[in-house]
């Protein structure tokens, strides 16, 4: 899977979720259009094949996905847009479908069997399986290496608040680990040279633990081969807001010498579940400040 860099004609990879080239068992929670509570949990099973994914539900309702332009993005079998954003990391996925919206986990642990279709609101003390079962954490722990330099980033992603541990390997002066608090869960992370100066970096994105899904980065550059000095992304204040369309579910990727941030636009009227606005995408460029490295906004495109 991958996403098409409009306006410069790259593409960059997508987010590391794992490909299901075959059926798996999943867990399905069902969020009705603009709720914020699950209307019920059913067993699933999901199928992904050449970019178009299949979910079928244990309640009777299929839904065949077809990908279309841009990484994320589909069209259903009633050829209604569907879009799948980023947030469980690699516990599973989300659909934002015309209608709801479906969260798939990969975990069943916690699923009782003959829990098929029962409704959250329906729930007795008889049946205390309609709530939905709790998903376990999942550890990040990833390597990466670049011209001599590495990187280890590790968190337990516990909670809406998580340890990051980056631990550098290589550097001349300093490769002391580093440990920071993060709002939200670490889902991926990946190393690049921006600048080309032969000192790379490691670039971690998290996703709140909430429903919005709202993407932040922690960045560090090999600063000079030597120590880790922070990479700093000025907040976009006008552009992120409500008002201008941003409601989260974005995503961030490297792509050759640019950071690249995407996210759907919603319009006023627009359920948190159905974005129409299209897609708008901020692609950053790394520059020395007075006393730091800075992400420097170099071009923003919709589409």
């Amino acid at each position: 899977m991958r996403y098409r860099l409009v306006g410069i004609g790259s593409t960059l990879l997508a987010a590391s979720i794992a490909a299901h080239a075959d059926t798996v068992d999943a867990r399905c929670d069902i969020y009705p259009k603009g709720s914020d509570h699950a209307s019920k949990v059913v067993a699933c099973t999901f199928s992904q094949r050449q970019g178009f994914v299949s979910i079928d539900r244990a309640d009777g309702v299929r839904h065949e996905l077809s990908p279309r332009r841009g990484a994320g993005n589909y069209l259903d079998q009633d050829g209604k847009r569907a879009i799948r954003s980023a947030g469980l990391g690699r516990a599973g996925q989300i659909y934002r479908l015309a209608h709801e919206t479906v969260f798939v986990y990969w975990d069943t642990a916690g699923l009782p069997e003959g829990f098929a279709s029962a409704p959250v609101a329906a729930a007795s003390a008889a049946a205390p399986a309609a709530v939905a079962p709790p998903v376990p954490p999942v550890p990040f722990d990833q390597s990466f290496e670049w011209q001599g330099i590495g990187f280890r980033v590790t968190s337990a992603n516990i909670g809406p608040r998580s340890k990051l541990t980056i631990t550098p390997r290589g550097l001349s002066l300093d490769n002391s680990p580093l440990v920071q608090s993060t709002e939200g869960q670490i889902v991926r992370a990946e190393v690049a040279d921006l600048n080309s100066d032969g000192s790379p970096e490691i670039y971690i994105y998290i996703t709140s633990a909430d429903n919005t899904s709202r993407s932040s980065l922690v960045a560090y550059s090999a600063n000079r081969r030597k120590s880790l000095s922070a990479v700093y992304l000025p907040a976009e204040a006008n552009a992120l807001t409500r008002t201008h369309g941003y409601r989260g579910h974005d995503e961030f990727a490297v792509v050759e010498n640019t950071l690249v941030r995407r996210f759907p636009v919603y319009k006023d009227s627009d359920a948190d579940s159905a974005p129409t606005g299209g897609t708008r995408q901020f692609q950053y460029k790394l520059k020395q400040g007075e006393a730091s490295w800075v992400l420097e906004l170099d071009r923003v495109v919709s589409y």
